[in-house]
């Protein structure tokens, strides 16, 4: 029976992977998520898809695959008669998929789940729904970050809009845990929890108890793997040609670096057929360790005299506990905002190893920003909060009155909170990745004027459009880096690789061309897995 692999999305460019397997009459989609690079060419911070149109913006610009039948009916609008359109388009066709295998949560592999039949289920770890959800919880981005939960739509005068609060509660995804055992209460609460005025009508986390599950007629397994967001997953699938193995995102240098090692001696056992492998840094020889960046951290924030600011990724919690330990070191508190609270709070419910709840540990404190209105989770945090550890909840008046007591987790979009803070000189430490373009650029050109603004001192200075100027050590990569990559491939030994979540063909050509069969589908390609693809090229 034929074995396909098309590759909608996540070819020569760095996240938004949309990949679909058929095989034994099961088509299970690898990852559905963003593509940011793509998304920017029409739309930006102010110019979104329109919701009250629902797919039909992103299908009309090519955004989303054309795949009548496993996108939301209530995102549909018949009258207009979109796919009737959109059959002309390359690669259209009908699809019945039987799931989605979520590698993790960032959005450039999570995002547009939002727009698909909520009935398909969603395969993961445990720790990515949860992570998930938080993000959703604490999200106002409407239908576009829809990745647990659905607000239901529905038409009035030939456009659509969500059904009122009162009238129709939140539809809750299939989401199947493949992680050993039962899903503890506290993870079960949360994921039942309406973090708005609306009620969640709840579809319960199905249990795999394993870290395997019969998927139609195909046997998926997972492995945890190392990557900058918890819950990190690579999945390997048993097809009638032989095993194929997707790696998502991962590297070799963080805390967790052991369990992608496990991984790829496990994958190398079941011979695999093909491994689609992700290659987003491997120009890297040597990559800065999450350990170096910590002792850096800690040296920086001992030295610092006034406020510190820690400017880091969202949802990196290795790097939020490396600041916590330094802020711990040097006397001071950790002050964290809403959202990083309430997803610490959703990770330490669900069990997740070493993640402590800022509630209970004295080494947090939780910053409230001023506000005329707050969201429901917002108020029940803070009120929680206050009942618990009133000592710990500071605003920018008392973090202005005490700068030298704290480190503030805070990012680009927290900077005008220092107006408020008034910061007397101090540190902001810059832990976060290099801009990779014009418009990551641009924000840290306001970023710099924000530091000098408040006669900050910038430590771990990102440098300049060339590259110029970069301080090193202040920031850990959440990829694999070169010689990680051959030893990966090199472990596994597939018979086919197929590079995905890169932009460099040259490494992948260099290093294995000639040794296995190397390709690199187009977009909308789909290749049949047979033995015509073992001529080494």
């Amino acid at each position: 029976m034929p074995v396909y692999l098309t590759f909608y999305d996540g070819i020569d460019c760095i996240g938004g992977n949309k990949f679909l397997l058929e095989a034994d009459d099961t088509a299970l989609l690898l990852d559905f998520g963003t593509n940011f690079g793509a998304e920017g060419l029409f739309f930006d911070e102010f110019l979104r898809p329109r919701s009250i149109t629902g797919l039909c913006d992103l299908l009309d610009l090519g955004l989303l695959p054309p795949l009548r039948g496993i996108y939301r009916k209530d995102l549909e609008l018949p009258e207009r008669a979109w796919w009737e359109r959109i059959k002309s388009r390359p690669f259209y066709r009908e699809l019945e998929a039987h799931g989605v295998l979520l590698s993790h949560a960032h959005i450039d592999h999570s995002g547009y789940i939002s727009f698909l039949d909520r009935d398909i289920p969603v395969y993961t770890g445990l720790t990515t729904a949860v992570i998930a959800k938080a993000m959703q919880d604490t999200t106002r981005s409407g239908f576009e970050r829809e990745t647990c939960y659905i607000a239901p739509r529905e038409i009035k005068d030939g456009l659509l809009q969500t059904t009122h609060w009162k009238k129709a509660p939140y539809e809750q995804r299939r989401y199947v845990i493949m992680d050993a055992g039962e899903v503890n209460p506290h993870a079960a609460d949360f994921w039942a929890m309406s973090g708005s005025s609306r009620a969640i009508d709840p579809c319960p986390l199905e249990t795999c108890r394993t870290a395997e599950v019969q998927v139609g007629n195909l046997l998926v397994k997972r492995w945890p793997v190392d990557h900058s967001i918890p819950g990190a997953g690579a999945f390997g699938i048993r097809t009638s040609v032989g095993w194929i193995i997707y790696t998502g995102d991962m590297r070799l240098h963080g805390r967790r670096a052991a369990d992608t090692r496990t991984f790829m001696q496990e994958a190398a056992r079941l011979e695999p057929f093909v491994l689609i492998c992700e290659g987003t840094h491997p120009e890297t020889e040597t990559p800065v360790t999450e350990d170096e960046v910590y002792t850096r951290a800690a040296e920086t924030v001992r030295q610092a005299e006034g406020l510190v600011i820690a400017d880091f990724g969202p949802r990196n919690i290795e790097r939020l506990l490396s600041f916590l330990r330094a802020a711990g070191e040097a006397g001071r508190r950790l002050v964290v905002t809403l959202k990083d609270a309430y997803l610490l709070e959703a990770l330490h419910a669900a069990g997740e190893p070493d993640v402590p709840s800022p509630l209970e540990d004295e080494g947090f404190a939780l910053y409230v920003e001023a506000k005329t209105r707050r969201d429901v989770w917002e108020k029940v945090l803070i009120e929680r909060y206050q009942e618990r550890c009133r000592d710990r909840v500071v605003t920018a008046h008392d973090v202005s009155r005490n700068q030298g007591d704290y480190v503030l987790c805070f990012s680009y979009y927290d900077l005008h909170e220092l107006i408020d803070i008034q910061p007397s000189g101090g540190t902001y430490i810059y832990s976060s990745s290099e801009a990779f373009n014009e418009e990551m650029h641009m924000d840290l050109d306001r970023l710099r004027n924000w530091i000098s603004h408040f006669n900050l001192r910038l430590a771990g200075d990102p440098g300049d459009r060339e590259g110029r100027g970069r301080e090193p050590g202040f920031h850990a990569s959440g990829h694999i880096h070169g010689p990680g990559l051959v030893e990966l491939v090199e472990t596994i030994k597939p018979r086919v690789l197929i590079p995905v979540h890169t932009e460099n063909r040259r490494f992948f050509k260099k290093h294995f061309a000639g040794k296995l069969r190397l390709l690199f589908p187009g977009p909308g390609e789909t290749i049949q897995l047979d033995g015509s693809l073992l001529n080494v090229g």
